[in-house]
Formats: C-alpha cells, sequence, structure tokens
C-alpha cells in the first residue's frame, strides 16, 4: 500500500468514539514501525488534517473545517437539493424532517438537514454520522441503486448481515430486492431505525441510473397511509427536481 493511502487509513482512525491519537496506538492498529506511524502523523498535520491537542496525542485538524465550508459552498448535489429540501419541508406534518444522505463506503452518511415547523424529532441521521447501509428507507434506497459489482461485493463482505436484516440469504435474492426497491422508486420503512418513526425515501441518481444520493422524509410512525402515500410521491418529485438540476448544472460546466 502507498504511504498516501496509508496516510488515509490514519486519518480514518480518528472518531467520535475514539477522536485522539497516539504514534504509538496508530503503530499498532497499522502494524507499521513507530518512525513509519510518526512519517503519517507528521504529513497529516503539515497538512492541517489533525493538529497536537496535548503532548504525544492527534485530533482532527482546522483543515476539515475548511473543506467542510468550501464543501457547502460549491458541492453540485448540496446546491441543488437545498432548494428542494426546503420546498418539501413546506408540505410534511408538523415536526418531520427533510434529510439528504449519501453512501459512503459500507455506510450512510447525511450531508444537509431542513426541519418542517414544528419541533424536530430526535433522530439518528445526524449531519456526518455514519449510519447503516441495510436499514431504514433513506439507506435501502442509495443501497438499491449501487452499480452491480458493489452489490456483488457488499454481499459477500456482509452476506450475514443481509440475511440478519431480511434483504435475502443468496445475492440473486439480495438483488432481486433491490430491484423490487428500484421498481417502486419510493420506499417506506417504520421503527427500522429510531422507534416511532417512519422513513419515506426516494434515490437522485446520475445520467447512468447510480444512486449519488436519497432525499427522505422522517415522520412519525403514527402517520396516515394516505399521508405517507402522498409524501412518498412528493419525495419522488422532489429527487427528479434535483436530478435536472444537477443535469442542467453539469451542460453549462462542459467547455
Amino acid at each position: 500500500m502507498a504511504a498516501s493511502d496509508r496516510s488515509l487509513s490514519v486519518l480514518k482512525l480518528f472518531t467520535v468514539e475514539h477522536p485522539e491519537w497516539t504514534a504509538e496506538q496508530v503503530s499498532t492498529v497499522l502494524d507499521v514501525g513507530i518512525a513509519t506511524a510518526y512519517r503519517y502523523l507528521s504529513a497529516l498535520d503539515e497538512a492541517g488534517l489533525i493538529a497536537t491537542t496535548r503532548p504525544g496525542r492527534y485530533g482532527l485538524g482546522p483543515t476539515i473545517t475548511q473543506l467542510d465550508r468550501q464543501l457547502q459552498l460549491t458541492d453540485p448535489l448540496l446546491i441543488a437539493a437545498r432548494p428542494v429540501m426546503s420546498d418539501l419541508s413546506t408540505y410534511a406534518p408538523a415536526g418531520s424532517v427533510v434529510l439528504l444522505c449519501r453512501a459512503v463506503g459500507d455506510n450512510v452518511l447525511c450531508i444537509h438537514r431542513v426541519n418542517a415547523p414544528g419541533s424536530p424529532p430526535e433522530i439518528s441521521y445526524e449531519r456526518g454520522r455514519p449510519m447503516p447501509l441495510l436499514y431504514g428507507a433513506t439507506s435501502k434506497m442509495l443501497l438499491a441503486y449501487l452499480p452491480p459489482r458493489r452489490v456483488k461485493a457488499l454481499f459477500e463482505k456482509h452476506t450475514k448481515a443481509i440475511a440478519k436484516a431480511g434483504l435475502g440469504k443468496t445475492l440473486p435474492a439480495f438483488r432481486s430486492m433491490l430491484s423490487e426497491w428500484r421498481r417502486a422508486g419510493s420506499l417506506v420503512t417504520r421503527g427500522e431505525v429510531d422507534a416511532g418513526l417512519a422513513g419515506i425515501a426516494a434515490a437522485i441518481l446520475s445520467a447512468d441510473r447510480v444512486g449519488v444520493g436519497s432525499i427522505s422524509y422522517v415522520v412519525s410512525g403514527k402517520t396516515d397511509e394516505k399521508t405517507t402515500t402522498r409524501l412518498a410521491a412528493l419525495v419522488s418529485i422532489g429527487a427528479r427536481e434535483i436530478e435536472t438540476a444537477l443535469s442542467a448544472e453539469a451542460e453549462e460546466a462542459r467547455p
């Protein structure tokens, strides 16, 4: 593995549960020499991606904040989705939430959130918090549109977890489930992530029909079927509007 790849491996070690690392700990976890661990940490420190928090310990650095600001200002998906999400929130029951999420590795990350009028519920999909790919409409609609090779690799890696989630005990069964979700165009789940809440989601697709994100409502699990059906239609329309905006932006960017 190249040195730059290993430096990224170090960066991925920093989590909410383990926010600080020493060179000795990095050396042990990555199975590299202490001098190599210091070299990786030094490279990340120089780039501002990590910083010394106290003698011998490192945490995430200020460049992370800079990159997040840049992402908020320039990410085409965020730019296209924000007005659509604000509009969707006006049709939601009081206290609902509209989410924009992306798949990252074997997880899903919320990258933007809009609250409908009223007190929003406590939800697990916090911005930047890794969430499971196998549970909840928000995640499942991203799962449905993963590239075929990615689906195969995911199944081989997480066969038992996929079976436990009720998504199929074989690869053909798993693929059949994903195909069913794609045909439906939207998905409603209740209580899979947070008890007492329901997710209503649709995928945002690229020109080659790969999921680049998902947009969803999180509402009370007691929301009636008529309202749920209406919101499912709205979130599907919202996804198509975002796709149109992304396509127009891509056309304008062409030389």
